[in-house]
C-alpha cells in the first residue's frame, strides 16, 4: 500500500508541475481525490490495500472525462502548501479575499489550521489577499458568482464535496451562506462565523437561512448575538457560541526590505507631519463608510480641538475607500472637514502594509463605530500598548474593556459625543493615563484573544458537529424505510418536488437546527414526544426515535378529522350550535357566509367587532345567512378576538350552548381563490369552514357529537410552532389553572381558531375575564397573554377529561 501511495502522490506531483490550462486541472483534482477518498480513507467497497489502488488507478484514469471542464465563474489553483495523505482534510470559506476584518481571520484561520489538516479555501470574490490565501491552502476554489447564483454554489460545493472528504467546514460571516445548504445536504459538519447585525443585514431571511443549515453558529461578540435574538425572537439558542476570535496576523504587502521601510517613514510623516512628538495622535482605523463613524470621528475632531486642551491633537484615520470625487460620503466627510477648519488636524489616509508603524505613532485608538462586533485593528491597538476608546452598545471591545475594568476611561455611552469627547481630553492632557491603560490594555488583550484557543474551541464545536450530522444521517435513513412521512404535509410548497431522501434531510435538518419546524404526518408532534418522553439517543430526531420506540401511544398522537367531501356525514342539528365571528374586515363576511353555507349545519352567529363603520356593514352583509343572527355586538379594541368571546360573549355561550366555533375574519382570508397559495388565515378557515364540495362544519360536528371524548378541534398546522416571547405573560393565567410550568410544545389551534365542546370550554368562560384583563392595543405579536391563552386553550380547558383532534384536508397545506 505504502508503495502505491507513493507512485501516486509521485503522479500527484507530476500533475502540480505540468499545471495549465488545456485540461490537466481536471486530471489534477481527481487525482487529489484518488489520494482523499482511496487512500486517506479505506472505501468500503474496497477489502484490501491492493484493491484499494486499482479503484485509484481507475479513478485517475477517468479523471479527465470526469472533471476536465471548469467554468469561466469558478477557477481551481494549487495551493503553496502540500496535500499530505496522512492528514484530514477541512475547507474554509470566505466571502471575498480584501484586507479587510473578516478576510483577515479566513487567511488566519487558515494558516493555524494548516499545521494540521490539508485546508481547502472557497473564496467568493477577489481581493489582495487571494496570494496569501493560496500560499496557505493546498488548494483554492474562486468563484465570485456563488454569492447570488445558488445553482452554481449547489454545483461547485457538491463537486468539491466529490473531491475532497472534508471533515468539517467553516464558514465565514453570514455573506457566505450561499455554500450552506449543499454542505449541509452532504452531511459536512458547518461552523458558521457571524460577524453581522440582524437589524441591518438583507435580505431579512439571511439570518435564518443561517441557522438552519449549520451545525454551530458562533458570534463573535455578545452584541451581535443579542440583536439577531432581537430581530428573530423564535430562533434557537442552542447550538448557538460566543467565542471571541484570536488576534489576527495581516501579511505584508509582499514589498522588499527597502519599501517596507519608505512604507513605514511615510507613515510616520502622515501621522506626524514636522515629527512633532508634542501632538496627541487620535487614530481611527477601516474602511471609510457609515457604519465605520468616520463622520463621528469628524465630529469628535471638531469637538476635540475646539477645547484649549485640544489643540495639539492630531486625528488620523486609516484605510480605503476615500474617494470624495466619485463617492458621496466621501464628498460629505471632505465638506464638512473643510467647512470645520480642521484640514490641519484631521487627515484621512488609504490602507498601509505598515500598519504597525501607525500603532507605534499614534497615542489613542478611536473606535468611532456604530457597529462593530470585534475589530481587528482594535485588537492589534491594544496589543500593541495603544488605548482604545469606543461608544458603549456598538462593539463588543465594549464589553471586553468593561470586563477589563476599563469602562470609565474608554467606554462613551451609547454614541454620546460629549461624554466620548471628554475621555478623548482626559487622554490627550496625561501622558501618565495614556501609559497605563495602554499597558492595562496590552495585558488584558494578550490574555483574552489568543487564535490557539480560538482554534482549538472551533475544532472542539467541530467534531460535536460531526457526530450529530452521523446521527441525522441515520435518522434520514429511518424515516425513509419507514414510510410514513407524508411529503405534501411535512415539507413546505417551496420545497416539494425533491425527492423523498431530499425532502426528508431537510425536515431532520430543521429539527437539528430548531428553525422552520414541521410535523411529518397528521396525528403526531415530534415537539410533545421530545418534551414529554425524551429520546434514546442524545440529540436524535425526535420522529426517527419514535420510530425506533416502535411507535408508542402518548399525548404526542391524537385523532385527526379528516375532511373528504360532501353528503359523508349527518351533523344533528337538534345540538345546540354556536358560532362567534369577530370581524377586523368586514368585506370578507360575506365570503365566509358562502363557506358556512356549503354545510347543513346552520349555527348561531354571535359576532363581534371594534368599530362602528364596520358593525353596520357586518350587520348588512349577514342578511345574506340563512341562520339565526343571535348578536352583533361592538366591542372595546382589547383582547382581540379571543377576548371577544370569552369577555363579551363568554355567559351567553356558557347557558345556551353545546357547541361553540370562533374565527375571525381578515383580509388575508380572502386573498384568491386558491386555498393553497394563501396564508394561514385561509388555511384555517377552509379546514374549519370548507370550501366547495367541502363541508367540514359538518364534519367538526359530526364528530363532536359521535366521540364525547374530544374537547376541542382545529386545523392540523404543519408548522411547529414553540412558546417563545409568550412565556413570561402567559405564566399568571397557566398558574391560575394550576400548571406552574406549562410545556414548550403543545397540541394548540395555532390563530387561536376551533370548534368546541362548550363543557371543555367552560374552565376560561368561567374565569369570567374582564376587559381590563387584556393588555392595551397595538400589542405585539408576541409577548402577551393573549398569545398565552392561544396556547394555553387545550391545556386549561380540557384539564384531561377530554383531548384534541385536528382537522385535515389532503392537498391543502402552507
Amino acid at each position: 500500500m505504502s508503495n502505491a501511495r507513493s507512485a501516486l502522490g509521485r503522479k500527484f506531483n507530476t500533475l502540480r508541475t505540468t499545471w495549465n490550462d488545456e485540461g490537466v486541472r481536471g486530471v489534477a483534482i481527481k487525482s487529489r481525490a484518488v489520494l482523499t477518498n482511496s487512500l486517506t480513507h479505506s472505501s468500503p467497497q474496497t477489502s484490501n490495500a491492493e484493491e484499494a489502488c486499482a479503484v485509484a488507478r481507475r479513478r485517475l484514469e477517468n479523471a479527465e472525462d470526469a472533471l476536465l471542464s471548469v467554468s469561466d465563474r469558478e477557477s481551481f489553483a494549487f495551493g503553496g502548501r502540500p496535500f499530505m495523505t496522512d492528514r484530514e482534510t477541512i475547507l474554509v470559506v470566505s466571502h471575498e479575499a480584501s484586507r479587510t476584518g473578516a478576510p483577515v481571520l479566513s487567511l488566519n484561520l487558515v494558516q493555524a489550521l494548516g499545521k494540521r489538516y490539508n485546508v481547502v479555501t472557497l473564496l467568493l470574490g477577489g481581493g489582495s489577499l487571494s496570494d496569501a490565501f493560496r500560499r496557505a491552502s493546498v488548494a483554492v476554489v474562486a468563484a465570485p458568482g456563488m454569492r447570488t447564483d445558488p445553482i452554481l454554489a449547489h454545483s461547485t460545493v457538491g463537486r468539491m464535496c466529490e473531491y475532497f472528504d472534508f471533515k468539517f467546514a467553516l464558514v465565514n460571516c453570514i455573506e457566505s451562506r450561499s455554500v450552506l445548504p449543499s454542505l449541509a445536504d452532504r452531511l459536512v459538519p458547518t461552523i458558521t462565523l457571524i460577524h453581522e447585525y440582524a437589524a441591518y443585514t438583507r435580505p431579512r431571511e439571511a439570518f435564518r437561512d443561517a441557522f438552519f443549515w449549520s451545525s454551530e453558529v458562533v458570534f463573535s461578540a455578545n452584541v451581535t448575538l443579542q440583536n439577531a435574538f432581537d430581530e428573530y425572537p423564535d430562533l434557537p439558542h442552542e447550538c448557538v457560541h460566543i467565542l471571541p476570535q484570536g488576534r489576527c496576523l495581516v501579511p505584508d504587502g509582499g514589498l522588499s526590505d527597502v519599501q517596507d521601510q519608505e512604507e513605514s517613514e511615510r507613515i510616520r510623516r502622515l501621522l506626524r507631519p514636522g515629527g512633532s512628538e508634542d501632538d496627541v495622535v487620535i487614530m481611527g482605523a477601516g474602511s471609510v463608510n457609515l457604519r465605520k463613524g468616520v463622520d463621528l470621528f469628524v465630529e469628535l475632531a471638531a469637538r476635540v480641538v475646539r477645547a484649549p486642551e485640544g489643540a495639539r491633537c492630531r486625528f488620523v484615520w486609516v484605510g480605503d475607500g476615500y474617494d470624495p470625487e466619485h463617492n458621496e460620503y466621501s464628498a460629505y466627510l471632505a465638506d464638512q472637514i473643510r467647512r470645520a477648519g480642521l484640514s490641519a488636524h484631521v487627515s484621512i489616509i488609504g490602507e498601509t502594509s505598515a500598519i504597525d508603524t501607525a500603532y507605534e505613532e499614534a497615542d489613542l485608538l478611536l473606535l468611532s463605530s456604530r457597529l462593530d462586533p470585534l475589530p481587528n485593528v482594535a485588537i492589534d491597538a491594544m496589543t500593541h500598548g495603544l488605548p482604545v476608546l469606543c461608544f458603549d452598545g456598538t462593539t463588543g471591545i465594549a464589553d471586553f474593556l468593561e470586563a477589563s475594568g476599563l469602562a470609565d476611561t474608554s467606554v462613551a455611552g451609547f454614541l454620546d459625543s460629549a461624554e466620548m469627547t471628554a475621555k478623548i481630553l482626559a487622554f490627550a492632557q496625561s501622558k501618565g493615563l495614556r501609559e497605563k491603560v495602554g499597558a492595562q490594555c496590552r495585558e488584558a488583550a494578550v490574555a483574552y484573544f489568543s487564535m490557539d484557543e480560538y482554534v482549538a474551541h472551533l475544532e472542539d464545536l467541530a467534531v460535536r458537529a460531526g457526530d450529530r450530522s452521523k446521527q441525522e444521517k441515520t435518522d434520514t435513513q429511518t424515516i425513509v424505510a419507514s414510510g410514513l412521512f407524508q411529503r405534501d404535509f411535512a415539507c413546505p410548497p417551496d420545497d416539494q418536488g425533491l425527492s423523498v431522501e431530499a425532502e426528508v434531510r431537510r425536515y431532520v435538518r430543521a429539527w437539528a437546527a430548531g428553525v422552520s419546524r414541521r410535523k411529518p404526518f397528521p396525528g403526531f408532534h415530534p415537539g410533545v414526544y421530545l418534551e414529554q418522553r425524551g429520546l434514546a439517543t442524545a440529540g436524535a430526531d425526535p420522529f426517527a426515535d419514535y420510530l425506533r420506540a416502535g411507535r408508542p401511544d402518548g399525548p404526542w398522537t391524537y385523532p385527526v378529522i379528516f375532511g373528504t367531501g360532501l353528503g359523508q356525514v349527518d351533523p344533528q342539528t337538534d345540538h345546540r350550535v354556536a358560532l362567534h365571528l369577530h370581524v377586523y374586515d368586514p368585506g370578507v363576511v360575506p365570503r365566509l357566509i358562502a363557506q358556512l353555507s356549503r354545510n347543513r349545519a346552520r349555527p348561531d352567529l354571535l359576532v363581534s367587532t371594534t368599530s362602528e363603520a364596520a358593525l353596520a356593514t357586518t350587520a348588512s352583509a349577514l342578511e345574506a345567512y340563512n341562520g339565526t343572527v343571535v348578536d352583533v355586538r361592538l366591542v372595546p379594541d382589547r383582547g382581540r378576538a379571543i377576548g371577544a368571546l370569552l369577555t363579551a360573549f363568554g355567559p351567553t355561550v356558557l347557558r345556551d350552548y353545546e357547541f361553540v366555533g370562533h374565527l375571525y375574519a381578515t383580509a388575508g382570508a380572502d386573498s384568491g381563490s386558491d386555498p393553497k397559495s394563501n396564508g394561514a388565515a385561509r388555511f384555517i378557515l377552509s379546514n374549519l369552514l370548507g370550501e366547495p364540495g367541502l363541508a367540514m362544519v359538518d364534519t367538526i360536528l359530526a364528530a363532536l357529537v359521535t366521540d364525547p371524548s374530544i374537547g376541542m378541534v382545529f386545523p392540523e398546522d404543519p408548522w411547529v410552532v414553540g412558546r417563545q416571547g409568550d412565556r413570561d405573560d402567559a405564566a399568571p393565567l397557566s398558574a391560575r389553572f394550576g400548571t406552574q410550568h406549562p410545556p414548550d410544545h403543545a397540541v394548540f389551534p395555532s390563530g387561536g381558531m376551533f370548534w368546541a365542546r362548550v363543557a371543555a370550554l367552560a374552565p376560561w368562560l368561567e374565569l369570567r375575564l374582564a376587559w381590563d384583563d387584556y393588555p392595551d392595543e397595538p400589542r405585539a405579536h408576541d409577548g402577551s397573554c393573549l398569545r398565552g391563552i392561544e396556547r394555553l386553550l387545550p391545556l386549561a380547558g380540557l384539564n384531561g377529561s377530554w383531548h384534541c383532534a385536528t382537522t385535515y384536508v389532503p392537498g391543502l397545506t402552507r
